[in-house]
This record gives C-alpha cells, sequence and structure tokens, in this order.
C-alpha cells in the first residue's frame, strides 16, 4: 500500500513537473512553439538527425519574430533573432546575462572550472589573469613554433601532391592543429600526429568527440541544459579517460620545467607564470618570482583550461582550414586571388612567412572572415539571464535564470543581414562594400565574453592556408555544398565529404 502511494505520489509529481514546464511560456504575450514530450524541441538531436546547433538553425530559420520561446527538452528557453536585442544581450546589456548558465562544479569537479563555463567574479578574475597570454607579443613569441608545425604539414603533403592524391583536407588539418595544441598549450616538444595518426594526442580529441554511449550523450546534453542533473547523478563534466589525460600531461610539464628551470615561449609557460605569482612583461617569458609552497593555480586549474583550448581550438581551427580550402577549390578564380595574395606579400617580406607577412594579406583575411562567416565554428551562443531584463519596446521581461540562446548559424546565413548568404564571397568584407550588418559578425562573439584565444586560432589557421598555397594546388572533386557532422557541437564537416584533390605548384 505505501508503495503504490508513493508511486502515485511520484507520477503526480512527475506530470505536474512536465505540464509547469511546457506550458511556461503560455503566460507570456509573446510567440512561442509547442513542446513535444520528452524532448521540448529538439527531437531531432536525440536522433542525431541535427546537431543542437543545427536544431536551434531551424528553429531560427522557422521565425521571423524579434524572440522566441521554446523548451530544450524540460528546459523553457528564450531564442532571440533581433540584432539590436542580441548585440545588447552579448555586450550593451552584459551585466544582465553575464554567464552561460552551463555545469560547472570547482569544488566537486575542478576540471570544470574553466573560462568557458566559470560564472560572475570568478569567471570575471580569471579572464583578466589570462587576457596577457594572449597578447601581441606572446603571440609572436608562439609563431615560429606553429610555423614549425607548418613545416611537418608541408613536408606530409609532398608525397601527396606528387601523386596527385585526393585527401580529405579535415583529417589532415586536425592532425597539424593538434599538433600545434600540443606544443603551445600542453608544452609538449616533438609529438607529430600528422605522420602519426594513432598518437595519444589525436586519438584522445576523436575518441572525446565520437564517443556515443548513454553516459556521454547524458554528459554532453546535460552540461548545457540541465547541469543540475550531473551534480545530483554525481557525473563529473569530462570522461575519465580525457580528465586523466589532460590531468597527467600537464602535471608532468610544469614539474619538469619547474625542476629544470625550463623556459619556452608557449601558453603553458604563461600558466607556470601566473602559479608561480610571476609578473612578467609582454615579451619576458621568465618566471619572475616563486612563492615557495604558494601556487595561486592548482593543476587541476591549469588542466582545465589547457582541456578547453585544445578540445575547442582542435575542432574549430581545424575545420576553418578545411572549409577554406574546400571553397577555393571549388571556385579558382578565388583561388588565384588568395595565392596571388601570398606570393605578393610574401614578395615584399623578403620571402618569408612571418607574424607580420601574415598579417599584411588582406585577400587571404578577406577569405578567413568569410569562411567563419559561412561556417561559423561554434553555431551558436548561450547565456543565462542573471538579473531580470525589461526587453526594450516590448511589454516583456527576460526572467532572471531563463537560458536565452542566439543562433550564430541563422544569423550568418540570413539575407536580411548578410544579402546573398549562401555564397561563399570574401569580397562583402572589403571595405569599399561592407553590404551587410557588421555588429553580426561576431564567430567569435562579441562583449567582453567573447573568445579570448581567436587571435591564436587564426594564427593557426592561416599559416597551414598559406604555406599550403604557396606550394601547392588544389582543385575541387566535388562541387556540392557540404553535409555537416550531426553528433558535434562544433560546426564541423561530415566525416569524408571535405575531399579535394593536391597537386605541385609548377615552378615559375
Amino acid at each position: 500500500m505505501i508503495v503504490l502511494i508513493l508511486l502515485t505520489v511520484l507520477i503526480v509529481f512527475l506530470v505536474s513537473f512536465v505540464t509547469k514546464q511546457y506550458t511556461y511560456w503560455n503566460q507570456f504575450d509573446i510567440p512561442h512553439l509547442k513542446a513535444k514530450f520528452p524532448f521540448g524541441n529538439l527531437e531531432l538531436v536525440t536522433k542525431q538527425q541535427r546537431s543542437f546547433g543545427t536544431a536551434i538553425y531551424d528553429i531560427y530559420n522557422g521565425s521571423k519574430e524579434r524572440i522566441l520561446g521554446f523548451y530544450m527538452f524540460f528546459k523553457p528557453a528564450l531564442l532571440i533573432r533581433d540584432p539590436v536585442l542580441i548585440k545588447s544581450v552579448l555586450a550593451t546589456d552584459f551585466a544582465n546575462f553575464h554567464d552561460r548558465g552551463i555545469y560547472v562544479d570547482a569544488n566537486r569537479d575542478p576540471m570544470s572550472a574553466n573560462l568557458f563555463s566559470l560564472e560572475g567574479e570568478e569567471w570575471k578574475n580569471l579572464r583578466t589573469r589570462l587576457t596577457p597570454a594572449f597578447t601581441s607579443g606572446k603571440l609572436k613569441g608562439m609563431f615560429e613554433n606553429i610555423k614549425g608545425i607548418g613545416n611537418n604539414l608541408i613536408n606530409f603533403m609532398e608525397s601527396k601532391a606528387n601523386e596527385q592524391a585526393i585527401i580529405e583536407i579535415r583529417d589532415i588539418s586536425i592532425r597539424y592543429v593538434t599538433d600545434c595544441l600540443a606544443m603551445i598549450a600542453f608544452g609538449q616538444e616533438g609529438i607529430s600526429s600528422i605522420d602519426n595518426p594513432e598518437h595519444e594526442f589525436l586519438v584522445n580529441a576523436k575518441r572525446y568527440n565520437e564517443d556515443k554511449n548513454l553516459l556521454d550523450m547524458v554528459r554532453r546534453i546535460s552540461i548545457f541544459i540541465c547541469p543540475g542533473l550531473l551534480k545530483i547523478l554525481k557525473i563529473k563534466g569530462l570522461p575519465p579517460f580525457m580528465e586523466k589525460f589532460c590531468l597527467d600531461m600537464v602535471t608532468k610539464t610544469i614539474q619538469y620545467r619547474e625542476t629544470n628551470n625550463v623556459v619556452r615561449k608557449d601558453l603553458m609557460q604563461y600558466l607556470i607564470q601566473l602559479r608561480n605569482n610571476s609578473t612578467s612583461q609582454i615579451d619576458d617569458w621568465k618566471i619572475k618570482s616563486s612563492a615557495k609552497g604558494s601556487k595561486s593555480l592548482s593543476y587541476e586549474e591549469i588542466a582545465a583550461n589547457i582541456y578547453i583550448f585544445y578540445i575547442a581550438g582542435a575542432e574549430s581551427s581545424s575545420s576553418t582550414i578545411a572549409y577554406m580550402l574546400y571553397e577555393l577549390a571549388r571556385n579558382q578564380e578565388l583561388m588565384k586571388r588568395a595565392k596571388t595574395d601570398v606570393q605578393d606579400t610574401l614578395a615584399k617580406h623578403n620571402g618569408e612567412i612571418t607574424y607580420e607577412s601574415i598579417k599584411d594579406m588582406q585577400f587571404i583575411d578577406l577569405c578567413v572572415k568569410e569562411i567563419l562567416r559561412k561556417y561559423p565554428a561554434l553555431p551558436i551562443m548561450n547565456r543565462e539571464c542573471t538579473k531580470d531584463y525589461k526587453v526594450p519596446d516590448m511589454d516583456f521581461v527576460i526572467k532572471k535564470g531563463t537560458a536565452v540562446v542566439i543562433s550564430i548559424l541563422g544569423i550568418s546565413r540570413d539575407e536580411e543581414i548578410f544579402p546573398n548568404a549562401e555564397s561563399f564571397d570574401p569580397d562583402r568584407f572589403s571595405s569599399d562594400r561592407m553590404d551587410y550588418d557588421a555588429d553580426m559578425f561576431m564567430p567569435f562573439g562579441i562583449g567582453p565574453r567573447n573568445c579570448l584565444a581567436y587571435r591564436m586560432g587564426l594564427i593557426m589557421v592561416k599559416v597551414a592556408v598559406v604555406m599550403l598555397l604557396k606550394k601547392f594546388k588544389f582543385e575541387a572533386v566535388c562541387h556540392d555544398e557540404l553535409e555537416f557532422d550531426y553528433g558535434s557541437v562544433v560546426l564541423l564537416p561530415k566525416e569524408g565529404t571535405c575531399k579535394i584533390k593536391i597537386m605541385k605548384e609548377e615552378e615559375n
């Protein structure tokens, strides 16, 4: 009898909870979608027929409203489509939306306490401390390391070009980016997944993105949609293998450098400086001071942030390289202009690929911007309302705790914001044209919470593209629009679809 009563109470509670959640937007006079149990408006995500980002893109395209209520499984959320309101949320009224509202549990799960997920003052303090790691001076110091990996990439591609091979450029670009991040983030030398696709740095990154077991699906969905569930179930944000890999690698590197007084120009070196309470000038990589027994960053805190640069950087930068070479291969006129830009600019810099020469390549820069517009690496941005917010020109208040979602992919392919949005047209960004809403070009976000490491990512992309265009020719195998991988949060090309033909460039 008691069991029956408890079961009845549980059923009543669940029905009441679901009803309350799925009628949340009914109480407001705003347009909203009807939820479907138990997926809300994200059924195709669970079936892996759409990724989270492309599902939000579909919702964006299905409406013309400034704001639209919808449901992420049981969680009411608000999609914002209006450019002025988007800018307010991300920048102007940032104080009302300063958190992402995703999983973080610094005490129980210190590896979750990274720059992407931290909230409030903890995020602000860490952001302030990490910002000097990405100044022009620090990036120049890292440049030669990245260029060295680029040379490895060229050596690997030589045999492919000799054979006039058809290559899967996304597979090769992620090897290059993984090696770059192994060196400048983890501080590891001699890593070459370019030559060895079974290297642990590449294998672990792929395993992290490809694992599809039930626990990993719960983990991935809950991080963004139901972070409280992970805390209740005592599930950590990272799979055990990834946590161990990052923490072990970071611990060994720090201990080796501190014991042997090793100084290298990379991100790890700057984090060691922070750990040792160092203060340094922009171009100074040495540890200025070390208060014995007093460390301002733990191994876990450093590993948590290295992990973010490792996973996010590997996916975003490698896909950007792949998309760019694919689009240029499909349009040989644009390919010719890109090659000319590389050749003419290098001629002004004694033929040397340097931080300055790459910065001077104007058409290459336009191409990269257009790739980031058409294929934004992170197709959505999410925020949590941290203080009740009255929407301008509307009789509606976004309540504290409301999940707010912005479809970067939707905005980037909206004809009213970017005319002829489906086309790859680098000239839209030229100074004498710019026929788009400049405020809505935000592949790295805008406002205080934009991507801190985006310039480092751009350097990795441009070094690879420039070195490849200087040395080789590329032709399209297929002229179709690329399909996307629906198993990833990041906008990745579907495996096996990003194919192009590589050939040796004729000698002048």
